[in-house]
């Protein structure tokens, strides 16, 4: 399956959140054109006007071959408006730049990317200021007891536009029963990619019990660039400051970019 960016929702506030999320939908969307659509989420009395003139100036000198559209919603929700927005674009991706919370556009009723990702149904990718000036080398992909068609496909793609390394890393759950699929799951998931990449696959295991910070552990011990996850089930992290998304993790200087992707259907029925 091809994956295009053609069509990239960007929600803007303005600020370092919204340099770097351009930034990077212009390195997936490359020579080839796209249009992006740049949300802002009004609140009373505000005026946004001249922002938005000097934001869309900026991305017309910086990368000519984009079209752009602007969106002005009101609301006390942005996730809700972001999620609206997406429903009736139907984007290609989601890009969220996103600073280490708290943060005032963030922490306004707040936004969880793999909310978003997963009520959408749209791809959402969170990347952090650090990430501006790096290169995607290194792509970790967690695998659990089903085999993730859809991350997969997403992985080869993006393995491919950015000639980055792939790394699979395993991840058994320790409430799991001992024969359960993973060790087939993970064969067909390293062979599948095989199949798609001409370079050697990584891979590793785990047996921690939570997903996310397994995940964030291996990126951050192998370096990878970016990590490319299921909503919730691996980029959920719970305690005792409660539910929080894989990216509140990271520094404001991390370059990890965190690409969570809903599964088909057909994955979750299996």
């Amino acid at each position: 399956m091809a994956i295009a960016f053609n069509t990239l929702l960007i929600p803007v506030d303005f600020s370092q959140n919204t340099d770097i999320a351009v930034k990077k939908a212009a390195e997936l969307a490359g020579k080839e054109g796209a249009e992006f659509h740049l949300l802002h989420v009004l609140r009373a009395g505000s005026e946004v006007d001249e922002k938005f003139q000097r934001l869309e100036s900026m991305i017309a000198a910086t990368y000519p071959m984009i079209r752009v559209r602007r969106h002005l919603l009101r609301g006390r929700s942005v996730q809700r408006a972001i999620i609206e927005c997406a429903e009736l674009l139907r984007p290609d991706l989601i890009v969220i730049g996103k600073s280490k919370p708290p943060k005032k556009w963030f922490g306004f009723r707040g936004i969880s990317p793999d909310i978003i990702a997963k009520k959408s149904n749209y791809p959402v990718l969170t990347v952090k200021p650090g990430s501006a000036d790096c290169k995607t080398r290194v792509i970790l992909i967690p695998i659990r007891n089903f085999l993730p068609e859809r991350k997969l496909e997403w992985a080869v793609m993006l393995a491919k536009r950015y000639r980055a390394q792939v790394h699979l890393l395993a991840i058994q759950d320790r409430q799991e029963h001992k024969d359960w699929a993973l060790p087939q799951v993970f064969l067909k998931a390293y062979h599948q990619m095989r199949e798609h990449l001409h370079h050697p696959i990584e891979y590793s295991a785990t047996g921690r019990q939570s997903t996310a910070k397994a995940a964030l552990n291996c990126a951050e011990l192998i370096m990878a660039d970016m990590i490319v996850v299921n909503p919730e089930t691996e980029s959920g992290v719970s305690g005792i400051a409660g539910y929080r998304h894989i990216s509140d993790l990271l520094g404001k200087d991390s370059k990890i970019q965190v690409l969570d992707i809903q599964p088909y259907k057909s994955e979750l029925q299996n």
